[in-house]
């Protein structure tokens, strides 16, 4: 389908007749110039011409005072990238007066408008893109840019996409307002897009994504809901002898729901624990049992930790497991952990600077965390690098390290960044057994435990004659309470440095 844009050079008689009209006159049209309609226009503040936002081609998302229509300046300075070449015959309007044997080929691109979605992409004709480059040079280099790499690419790959559908299917909505016109616009976040790629998109053009419009409304309304939470807020062990009703990704193996009993029961009596299944478990399953566990009594947030490439992951079984969950991933460039930190960290309508009117500082923050919007923060090692300064000044119910052997290292910047981070409960999973050291196994119950495990250079003096009977015991009896470890034997170890104590399970 051809778009028809019109272009026109700074020179030509209606923009130089148009230019001193403006000047001269006040008067701008009434209808818009496109449809003929009137009401709600945008009016050029270099001529006398009138559109509506809809009659544009891109449908721009107008928000400065001085706007030049496209016949004053092409919209392809708007133009961000190029995606696609296609040589067709002639549009049915163009064509329908013309024999077949008269239909020329004509070739055109698919152009990405800066500021604007997949779902606005357009083709623009050969011709008309030429028509603009001879007054904006550096179209004509973006072309031959285009072209080039155009040319290199494989067209014959059946997996060839200039548009991949992810990038039209709306993943979140972070946002909503009411433009000019009344009519109510979302910020919306595409599925495999980073943050930083979000854009306004009325509502009439993502009609057909209701279910993630009724999501940002549901997640909206907990905000009504939600009320301060006691300290003293209520703890007792639940224990499941089923899979839980809402838990929606199928049923629990009997090993799993030991687990999530486990990581239920320590969380209750404030036993901070190792799990350490063995691979293929299912310890990410298990933890997401527990938090949704957790979150069912109006505890949180809660934050998860795990490497960048299993992040993913992370997000596909909380999605199958407990959809319900407002689960953020906390990653990607400067602009777009802005973003994340905008729209998905705190509800809309809380105003630090109210907050502060005569308020204590802790009365303050006590009320921000409450206002929290997200139940999960998905985020890397590297992030917590990054931006500890903002994740650390969050009250976190439970903290889950997903292979928290990269731990046992007490020089590590990891270990001293996550050690000061408030927590209520805390987590480490490995499938990596301690080989070898008591010293990097005392590391990580120094992670979990500071207050019982607090002196390593102690523990390593207390525990240097390990061969001795009683103290094997009593170092057993210091650490069960906070290691389990499932075997693909699906028998039931408790982890001991470098040995598996068996403990009875019947």
């Amino acid at each position: 389908m051809f778009v028809n844009i019109l272009f026109s050079s700074f020179g030509c008689p209606v923009f130089i007749l148009n230019s001193v009209l403006a000047h001269f006159c006040v008067q701008k049209e009434d209808a818009c110039r496109k449809c003929g309609l009137s009401d709600n226009l945008v009016s050029c503040t270099t001529c006398t011409y009138a559109f509506h936002r809809k009659c544009l081609v891109p449908c721009l998302n107008i928000t400065s005072d001085k706007w030049s229509c496209p016949e004053c300046v092409s919209p392809l300075t708007e133009m961000e990238k190029i995606l696609d070449c296609e040589t067709k015959v002639a549009s049915e309007e163009t064509s329908s007066s013309e024999s077949g044997s008269n239909k020329k080929p004509v070739k055109q691109y698919l152009i990405k408008w800066k500021g604007l979605s997949h779902i606005h992409c357009t083709w623009v004709s050969e011709d008309e893109y030429f028509e603009a480059a001879k007054i904006h040079p550096r179209l004509k280099t973006r072309l031959n840019n285009f072209n080039r790499q155009f040319e290199s690419t494989d067209k014959s790959d059946d997996d060839y996409v200039p548009i991949r559908p992810e990038w039209t299917t709306v993943d979140r909505v972070l946002a909503s307002r009411k433009n000019s016109s009344g009519e109510r616009e979302y910020y919306v976040k595409w599925k495999e897009l980073s943050y930083d790629e979000c854009t306004w998109e009325s509502e009439s053009d993502i009609s057909v994504f209701q279910p993630q419009i009724e999501r940002y409304n549901e997640i909206l309304s907990r905000r009504k809901k939600s009320t301060d939470k006691s300290k003293n807020a209520d703890r007792a062990m639940r224990h499941a002898e089923q899979t839980p009703e809402f838990l929606t990704g199928g049923k629990l193996h009997p090993y799993q729901l030991e687990g999530l009993n486990f990581l239920r029961y320590s969380w209750s009596i404030n036993k901070r624990v190792i799990l350490g299944d063995e691979m293929g478990l299912g310890k990410t399953i298990q933890s997401i049992a527990f938090l949704a566990s957790v979150s069912e009594d109006k505890f949180g947030p809660h934050l998860v930790v795990a490497p960048l490439s299993t992040l993913r992951n992370w997000e596909r079984e909380f999605a199958t497991w407990a959809p319900q969950m407002n689960v953020i991933m906390y990653f990607g460039s400067g602009s777009s952990r802005d973003i994340i930190k905008k729209y998905e960290f705190y509800y809309s309508k809380d105003n630090p600077k109210k907050l502060k009117k005569n308020k204590s500082s802790s009365s303050n923050d006590e009320k921000k965390q409450s206002r929290i919007k997200f139940d999960v923060l998905l985020t890397s090692y590297e992030m917590i690098n990054m931006d500890s300064a903002v994740l650390k000044t969050i009250e976190w119910e439970c903290m889950i390290v997903d292979e928290g052997h990269r731990l046992k290292n007490k020089d590590s910047k990891l270990f001293g960044l996550l050690k000061d981070y408030h927590t209520q409960h805390r987590v480490l999973l490995t499938g990596t057994p301690v080989q070898n050291n008591l010293d990097e196994l005392f590391m990580l119950m120094h992670f979990l435990e500071g207050e019982t495990f607090g002196s390593i250079s102690d523990l390593q003096e207390e525990f240097k004659d390990i061969n001795q009977d009683k103290q094997v015991e009593k170092l057993h009896g210091m650490l069960k309470p906070h290691l389990l470890r499932s075997m693909n034997t699906f028998d039931r170890f408790f982890l001991l440095g470098v040995w598996f104590l068996l403990i009875s399970i019947k």
